[in-house]
């Protein structure tokens, strides 16, 4: 077990740890979630509340690691296993420090959750991004479209663009979300967008991919035809028998006239006449 891992299994027992040592200083309804404008707007009973993340990280792990056993395409996420388990590792942070934040303004600490939230996020991004450009052909880690899917090229170019978008997002959001963090919700619809033009340019890529295929497929029948047919000019008798065709398709043979039938002589020769005498 290498120390990233350590460290899950660490803020994963420490987030149940928490949840149990600060159970009966929480409310009996806690705030869950909070608006754009850093607001509390949904409540949970703390049964449920107080172990939900930790819940949901624990099952989530358990999936992110299933995920190279059981991937048809698992050679691949092998070629970026270093990469991947360090998304686990942010991934898994990110949650019990979600978890941490929410345990301790349900405690009666005042402060505004998003500005806090919104630096992480965009880190966590900004990795998303360098695991993109990282990624190979998947069936579970990616942009997973059915022409990302179908194509490795189409894959490639698609995921390098997303390495652009997901970095510069992370970036955006860790300074403006920290400063503004009423500005969040902007944020998540550029995210939203970005997603949308990921998909569609997939689709055209592919598009021109097969497009090319197609003519490069013809221009091979086509050059081949050529080579087929000038095959016989690559010998000495094939040169000779060519170039006799080709004398022969410029000259035209004279037409030939038809012959007159010679009529039958009405005299009877020599012999017949002395037969009859």
């Amino acid at each position: 077990m290498n120390w990233m891992r350590w460290i899950i299994l660490v803020l994963l027992l420490g987030s149940i740890g928490v949840s149990a040592y600060y159970y009966d200083a929480v409310p009996e309804y806690m705030a869950t979630h909070w608006n754009a404008a850093g607001e509390a707007d949904g409540y949970m009973e703390k049964g449920v509340g107080m172990f939900l993340m930790p819940g949901a990280m624990l099952v989530l792990l358990v999936f992110f690691y299933l995920i190279p056993h059981i991937d048809p395409l698992k050679e691949n996420i092998k070629k970026f296993d270093r990469y991947y388990e360090g998304f686990i590792f942010l991934f898994t942070f990110f949650l019990a420090y979600i978890h941490f934040l929410s345990v301790a303004w349900n405690i009666g600490y005042s402060f505004e959750i998003n500005r806090f939230t919104a630096p992480v996020l965009g880190i966590l991004f900004i990795y998303l991004g360098v695991l993109c450009g990282k990624s190979k052909q998947n069936w579970f880690i990616g942009i997973r479209t059915p022409w990302t899917l179908s194509s490795e090229r189409v894959w490639e170019r698609t995921h390098n663009i997303a390495k652009d978008v997901f970095i510069g997002l992370g970036a955006l959001w860790l300074v403006v979300g920290f400063i503004m963090p009423g500005y969040i919700l902007y944020l998540v619809g550029l995210l939203i967008v970005s997603a949308v033009i990921l998909f569609v340019d997939s689709y055209f890529e592919y598009k021109r991919e097969l497009a090319g295929e197609r003519a490069e497929k013809v221009g091979k029948e086509i050059l081949k035809g050529e080579i087929v047919e000038a095959a016989p000019m690559k010998t000495k008798a094939g040169k000779k028998s060519a170039a006799k065709k080709k004398a022969a398709g410029k000259k035209k043979a004279p037409k030939k006239k038809p012959q007159k039938k010679k009529k039958a002589s009405a005299k009877p020769t020599k012999k017949a006449s002395k037969k009859k005498k």
